[in-house]
């Protein structure tokens, strides 16, 4: 991965990389994969009340149902997209 940084930008990761004694591409591993945790971490985990997780398993365990709506959407993809 290649970056372009602003100098006042490349001389403050370097220096953080010097002061926490690890290389600077390390550092800014580091820095981007606790990022990109953050960022991903509501789409990947959730936490919910055991009100809400009761809610959910009930949701989850219930019957499917037929939507009209939405069949209608599939054919319609089907008839666009058919070979």
């Amino acid at each position: 991965m290649n970056l372009r940084l602003a100098a006042e930008a490349d001389e403050r990761i370097r220096m953080a990389a010097a002061a926490t004694g690890v290389s600077t591409s390390t550092f800014v591993e580091r820095a981007a994969f606790a990022a990109a945790d953050a960022v991903l971490a509501d789409r990947r985990e959730f936490l919910l009340s055991t009100e809400d997780w009761a809610r959910f398993v009930a949701e989850l365990d219930r019957p499917a149902r037929d939507m009209r709506e939405l069949r209608r959407g599939l054919e319609l993809r089907d008839r666009l997209i058919a070979p």
